[in-house]
């Protein structure tokens, strides 16, 4: 009958929800403390950097994708990893699958493609956005390895230094080639990342949560990375 039906659906999600709950519950690593996302996703984030180096590490390989950088865009970073215990009963600084699931929560995959230093430098350039038809700022997770610094103050389309974008300390090359991993949604230039979109040679890699709770399970212990990798100037 109609009137039956919502409790239908409550007992339907609540058995699901048990029959979930051992994969949901699973530890797959362990943190040393809190691994924190940018809540405005205007300055760098422990967690971004995080998923960053989870995705570089998942397609770092020459079979996987040959990774020497990845970006993360801030948006698909939906939660936060705590050292607290939560309701999955697990204990203080154990991470269940349940809570990596929830920091990306869009079952994406991710891709790796050709980029050349110029087009990465354009890609960092695009962080920062007058157009009024997105968030002026949307900071990208970085993997380990690159760094660099921009200036809020100077003009949009300046306001990253191109001598300071490097890759284990060496200036890209605007000519050169780097292969870069990320997930679909912004290798297609979404959030306004338009150079992405003029990657070449992709290379399909696996799922980004199955990158994340890998990397959690493989150097576990995990220390929040740091956000160190990007330098704000005057």
């Amino acid at each position: 009958m109609p009137g039956q039906r919502p409790q239908v659906r409550v007992d339907v999600i609540a058995k699901w929800k048990e029959l979930s709950a051992p994969l949901a519950n699973r530890v797959v690593g362990r943190i040393t403390g809190d691994i924190i996302r940018s809540e405005t996703r205007d300055a760098e984030s422990d967690l971004a950097n995080l998923v960053a180096d989870a995705q570089l590490a998942a397609t770092s390989a020459d079979d996987r994708g040959g990774a020497q950088i990845a970006l993360m865009n801030p948006g698909g970073v939906r939660a936060d990893l705590t050292y607290a215990s939560s309701s999955g009963g697990e204990g203080p600084g154990e991470i269940t699958y349940a809570e990596a699931f929830a920091v990306q929560p869009f079952a994406g995959s991710l891709v790796s493609l050709d980029l050349t230093g110029a087009q990465i430098e354009q890609i960092l350039k695009e962080q920062f956005n007058d157009s009024g038809t997105r968030a002026p700022t949307l900071m990208l997770g970085v993997s380990k390895g690159l760094t660099y610094s921009f200036s809020r103050s100077a003009p949009v389309g300046d306001r990253i230094d191109p001598a300071s974008v490097k890759l284990n300390g060496e200036v890209l090359k605007p000519d050169a080639t780097y292969r870069v991993t990320a997930n679909t949604f912004l290798a297609a230039g979404g959030d306004g990342f338009t150079t992405f979109a003029k990657g070449t040679d992709l290379v399909g890699g696996g799922d980004d949560i199955d990158a994340l709770t890998d990397y959690l399970t493989t150097n576990s212990p995990v220390a929040p990375p740091g956000t160190d990798r990007v330098t704000e100037l005057p």
